[in-house]
């Protein structure tokens, strides 16, 4: 035996089994599927939002019907279960005005008549002729489901939903006060379309 052979099985030897090491160490420490990933990260992102009860935003409104179009200003301040909502025209004039409290639900029109009764969605339709999808908005738009069926997209956040003849796209979120909220939805309903840019979140501190 020569004295370069030998020399090279003596080198070889440790680097096959350091090879081998590291093959091993590679197929053991596999990246987490980004799946279980996306989920890891909506479950923060759930239970953090579930804990937020009193919000106020500001933005626009836009909604198509087959029948009209219509836009306006939105105002809704959120206080647990209660909600106040008021829709303006882009000049400041009152649209509508909506309290709901203890589950039930006062609607004030243009005209300064005063409405109520137990069903928000049915009042809302009533008066303006607009499909809204009030009852589930208060969770919607924040960025929670409900018990609707979602999508959640790469980052752990929510990009869709899907409820009985409602579907809701997120378009884009925005970080507010440590809070990652939706900032622009896009709602597809009966012969109805919605959007929604929100210009300003508000968090109590």
């Amino acid at each position: 035996m020569t004295l370069p052979s030998t020399i090279s099985r003596i080198v070889s030897a440790p680097l096959l089994l350091l090879l081998a090491f590291c093959l091993l160490l590679a197929g053991c420490s596999e990246p987490m599927a980004p799946t279980h990933y996306n989920e890891l990260v909506w479950r923060g992102q759930r239970e953090k939002l579930e804990q937020l009860k009193h919000w106020e935003l500001t933005g626009k409104l836009a909604i198509f019907t087959s029948e009209k179009k219509g836009s306006a200003r939105v105002n809704w301040q959120q206080d647990g279960d209660d909600y106040h909502l008021v829709l303006t025209t882009l000049i400041g004039t009152t649209l509508l005005e909506l309290k709901h409290t203890a589950g039930k639900t006062l609607i004030i029109d243009s005209d300064g008549i005063e409405h109520r009764g137990d069903d928000p969605e049915a009042l809302i339709q009533q008066l303006t002729g607009w499909p809204i999808p009030i009852k589930q908005l208060p969770v919607w738009i924040k960025g929670l489901p409900g018990d609707a069926d979602y999508s959640l997209g790469e980052d752990g956040r929510i990009t869709d939903l899907k409820q009985r003849q409602w579907q809701l796209h997120y378009q884009d979120y925005a970080l507010t006060r440590l809070w990652l909220l939706p900032t622009a939805l896009d709602f597809t309903g009966p012969q109805t379309r919605i959007k929604l840019v929100i210009s300003e979140w508000k968090i109590p501190s």
